[in-house]
């Protein structure tokens, strides 16, 4: 009996499985790169202790509104005061809680206090946000010098205006400080017989995403 001879394509075929064997016998190594990416912190505070307001002694009338203008009379009636708090537990101050009592129409406060950048990247002061007593928001405000009237107890009717300087997108360097103020001034739709509390929020970005909303 003759054995069969292998035909071509059986030859090519053991070739391929050949060269495919010698293939997978092949050393291989695989090249790793690894990364880190440190990032930076956008940070900042009110400097503690760093708090002035006019309300020390015998009050003062805001006379000239919408204009604004303050001088002292001759009586000590209505009392401001005014705290700094860590809203968010990260140990930097960032909330400014105003409380006023026994005010009345056109009474007048001018409160000033510090911002620090304790970060490490530059930025620039771009809203402040106005809530209530109970922390619901009023208002939202960015660079704008007119009055912002403020209801603060609900019905309908503004209680008191608020004036800015002119702090809005100021670039803070890291470890740079800047001095802010406003004027506040109670309104005629004051309530009688309360006690006035609102909250200041104020919030940063980093400087070269800075706008104002249209």
């Amino acid at each position: 009996m003759h054995k069969a001879k292998p035909t071509a394509i059986a030859l090519l075929t053991i070739f391929a499985l050949t060269a495919i064997g010698v293939a997978h016998a092949l050393w291989s190594e695989n090249l790793y790169i690894n990364g880190t990416v440190d990032t930076s912190e956008l940070d900042w505070e009110l400097v503690p202790g760093y708090l002035i307001h006019l309300d020390h002694g015998n009050d003062w009338n805001a006379s000239w509104y919408p204009i604004k203008g303050f001088k002292q009379l001759d009586k000590d009636v209505g009392n401001t005061t005014v705290d700094q708090v860590d809203s968010d537990g990260d140990d930097d101050l960032d909330t400014i809680t105003v409380t006023l009592r026994n005010v009345y129409p056109w009474y007048g406060e001018h409160i000033a206090f510090a911002v620090h950048n304790n970060g490490e990247i530059h930025l620039k002061i771009w809203k402040v946000v106005y809530k209530d007593g109970y922390g619901n928001v009023l208002h939202e405000q960015y660079a704008s010098r007119d009055a912002i009237p403020l209801d603060l107890n609900g019905d309908k009717k503004a209680d008191i205006a608020i004036w800015w300087g002119d702090n809005f997108g100021e670039q803070l360097y890291p470890c740079d400080s800047r001095d802010l103020s406003f004027d506040i001034t109670v309104l005629q739709d004051a309530p009688q017989g309360q006690t006035l509390t609102f909250i200041i929020e104020f919030i940063a970005i980093q400087w070269n995403e800075y706008y104002v909303p249209s």
